[in-house]
Parts: C-alpha cells; sequence; structure tokens
C-alpha cells in the first residue's frame, strides 16, 4: 500500500512543487521583501546545496514543509552547521505531530551529514514552539531582539 504521509526531501528539480505552500506560510513578509525575488533566492541556495526542504505530503499535497540553512562556522571554514530557518505546518494540520515529525527527519538528515549542532531561532512569544524544540533538547542560547536561539548538539557513537 502506497504511504500516503510521506516526508520528502525537495531537490531543484521538483522545487516547484513547494512553492505554493511556501506562499501560503508567509515565510516572507511582502512588505521587506518582494515574494518572488524570496523564493528564488532559496531556490538558489537549494541549487547550490546550502539549503535544504523537507516536506510533508498527504494524498500527495504538501502539508508541511521545513527549511534548513548550510551555515558556515565563523571560527572554520571547514566545519558548518544547520540552521532551520522556517517550519510551517498549514492550520487544518496542527496539533498531529507533523511539526515533531518533520523536526525527527531534519535531526537524522544532520547526523547523517556528521554536523557538529543543529540550530533555530524561535519567537519569544511562541510558547508551543519552545516546547516542541525542548523536547528534543534544544537548548535556549541568546535572546536576540525578539527571538530566542537554539541549538542542540549531536552525539555520534
Amino acid at each position: 500500500m502506497k504511504n500516503l504521509h510521506t516526508i520528502l526531501e525537495i531537490n531543484p528539480s521538483n522545487f516547484d512543487s513547494v512553492k505554493d505552500i511556501i506562499y501560503e506560510s508567509k515565510l516572507i513578509d511582502e512588505k521587506l521583501l518582494n515574494l518572488e525575488n524570496a523564493v528564488v533566492f532559496i531556490k538558489h541556495k537549494l541549487d547550490r546545496n546550502k539549503a535544504k526542504i523537507f516536506v510533508k505530503k498527504e494524498d500527495d499535497i504538501p502539508v508541511a514543509f521545513i527549511l534548513l540553512y548550510h551555515k558556515v562556522s565563523p571560527l572554520s571554514k571547514i566545519k558548518y552547521n544547520w540552521h532551520i530557518s522556517y517550519l510551517y505546518v498549514k492550520p487544518n494540520f496542527r496539533r498531529k505531530y507533523i511539526g515533531k515529525e518533520i523536526i525527527m527527519k531534519c535531526i537524522d538528515f544532520a547526523k547523517k551529514t556528521k554536523v557538529d549542532h543543529i540550530s533555530l531561532n524561535t519567537d519569544t512569544e511562541n510558547y508551543a514552539a519552545h516546547q516542541l524544540y525542548e523536547s528534543f533538547g534544544f537548548v535556549r542560547k541568546n535572546f536576540i531582539s525578539n527571538y530566542y536561539y537554539y541549538e542542540m548538539k549531536l552525539s555520534y557513537e
């Protein structure tokens, strides 16, 4: 039986399949940046392997996505980590553990690439997100403007 609940990695050739959900997510504030330019920017990062997008589909329709950016360490040109730039779940699909599922996919991916840690920022008032990330072992490190910066060290046996 076909899996109706899959998480897929998006590559440059199938990027168009997630454009609609990216627009819907309000990932980019149109007052700050032209939406078309922002989507082109994300695609450019994806083309250069500086970004990863994982999408959760149900019945072949994207219902959630997560955007990871390649983040070079300021201390080393060789070391890099992954930064969760954005996580979006369509309103009708929230509170169904899709966020957890897609974050687990990111953590597994980060471990496969053998990075030291994975990081993210979240709004100081997004209490549900704080709980979600902390449940995975993300640790709040800094306060930056209206955001908390979180990191999760990855360990390898």
